[in-house]
């Protein structure tokens, strides 16, 4: 039954496709085992705080900045001053980390702990 399982997941070859198996499809049957197969990492790089949860844990998200990780707060639905009481907390921990918070949508922040670690292409316009 595993084998059935993997099979139809494309990780174990079924038969038909044992007898047509070249070089390349062993190669891919591989790559597909270690990447579905691999444990997850021990942490997340990227944490998401959504609504009224975020008030709450403002501590937590300046921790996880503290550690290197990547925030993302998602402030729609939040009443303004709620919201901007978290943005501006953020702003001043990325602040301090020579880190940065960039908005990626409406009302939806990425704080980052280090300006290195992400570029931003921005389209300039002939004029």
């Amino acid at each position: 039954m595993f084998e059935r399982i993997l099979s139809l997941l494309g990780l174990e070859p079924s038969e038909e496709a044992e007898d047509a198996e070249t070089g390349d499809d062993a190669r891919e049957l591989e790559e597909r085992k270690t990447r579905v197969l691999t444990p997850p990492p021990a942490r997340a790089d990227v944490i998401v705080c959504r609504g009224a949860a975020c008030v709450g844990r403002k501590e937590d998200l300046a921790e996880v900045l503290h550690a290197g990780q990547m925030v993302i707060v998602d402030l729609r639905g939040m009443e303004r001053d709620d919201g901007q009481s978290v943005l501006d907390f953020l702003c001043g921990v990325a602040f301090s980390m020579r880190g940065n918070v960039v908005r990626i949508a409406q009302a939806v922040f990425l704080a980052i702990p280090k300006k290195t670690m992400i570029e931003e292409w921005e389209e300039k316009t002939g004029g």
